[in-house]
């Protein structure tokens, strides 16, 4: 895979020296033009990871994310989302339960993440196996050791297997709350009250917060579950059904797909928004049109009145 395929031709993430190389780079830019670059880098390596199937390039992108997604974190960039607030900005609640203290805690932590964002996932169990190394360097307690060891393996096992599976292409990623809210509203409840949490007071658009909310009536299944098991659903439907994501003569998405919309989710998010352009488009023109018709209407009843508060010929012939 060439640099130019994965970016500009001085930037790149084939590998992890390309990703180490490319910061270097960046140290010129300004930080805000740095995060952009980054951000914008990790989003294409993790499209080009869902189309790679060797091995060793799916290890060596994966490689590059890590370098990219640590130098996010540790500069403040961390949000996934570019339509999402940072979290330093608006506090994200951490998920209950997950913890790497002996086998049962690993083993919970793996059945709470469990039809999470893969994304997530990943970055929760990296997470906690950087924690565990700290918590052993300061632990002489034998036995503790030893159980932390043991969950912390079954959560390497869990990375391991993610990796080779490459398990990152199963991530959907969230459409801003701003692209559903000018599409029709859902006619499923279910999807309707999702959308409404998604644009909520609490979540604000910041699809994190999904991770800790629940629907009305169900506080044991948080939203971002329900919204990955609703999507595989829908995805399994499009696939048997063969059906298409946008109407062919008028460009709008087809009611599968707008399906998949309500739950934050479009296989082809460029060609949605770029939808909406040329819809907000068009009712401008349309409106000017309008506007342009409703003065000209109203220009001819001027004219109309004038005549009518003038002299008739009658009126002037008798004033001869």
């Amino acid at each position: 895979m060439s640099d130019a395929a994965n970016g500009e031709s001085k930037f790149g993430f084939k590998d992890k020296e390309k990703a180490e190389e490319t910061l270097q780079l960046l140290e010129s830019h300004d930080m805000q033009y740095r995060k952009l670059t980054v951000r914008g880098l990790l989003g294409r390596a993790k499209r080009v990871l869902t189309m790679t199937k060797a091995e060793e390039k799916v290890k060596n992108i994966n490689s590059a994310i890590e370098v990219f997604e640590k130098w996010l974190e540790e500069n403040g960039g961390g949000a996934a989302n570019k339509n999402a607030k940072t979290d330093k900005e608006d506090k994200v609640e951490t998920v209950p339960g997950l913890g790497f203290k002996d086998k049962a805690a690993a083993e919970a932590t793996l059945r709470i993440l469990q039809d999470r964002d893969p994304d997530y996932q990943k970055l929760a169990i990296k997470g906690l196996i950087g924690s565990s190394k700290r918590v052993l360097s300061g632990t002489k307690n034998e036995d503790k050791i030893k159980s932390i060891q043991e969950g912390v393996k079954i959560l390497e096992d869990f990375l391991e297997k993610f990796e080779t599976e490459n398990l990152i292409k199963n991530n959907r990623a969230y459409l801003a709350y701003s692209v559903i809210e000018q599409l029709p509203e859902p006619k499923d409840e279910l999807a309707a009250e999702f959308v409404t949490a998604y644009g909520g007071p609490k979540a604000k658009g910041n699809y994190k917060h999904l991770r800790t909310m629940y629907p009305a009536d169900d506080d044991s299944t948080s939203w971002d579950i329900i919204r990955n098991r609703n999507i595989a659903k829908l995805m399994e439907k499009l696939k048997a059904e063969e059906a298409k994501l946008f109407d062919a003569e008028s460009g709008e998405p087809t009611e599968i797909h707008l399906e998949l919309i309500h739950w934050a989710y479009s296989p082809q998010p460029d060609k949605v928004k770029s939808y909406l352009e040329k819809s907000l488009k068009k009712k401008a023109e349309k409106r000017k049109v309008e506007l342009n018709d409703s003065s000209s209407s109203d220009e001819d009843d001027r004219e109309d009145d004038d005549d009518d508060n003038g002299e008739t010929p009658e009126k002037k012939k008798r004033t001869e």
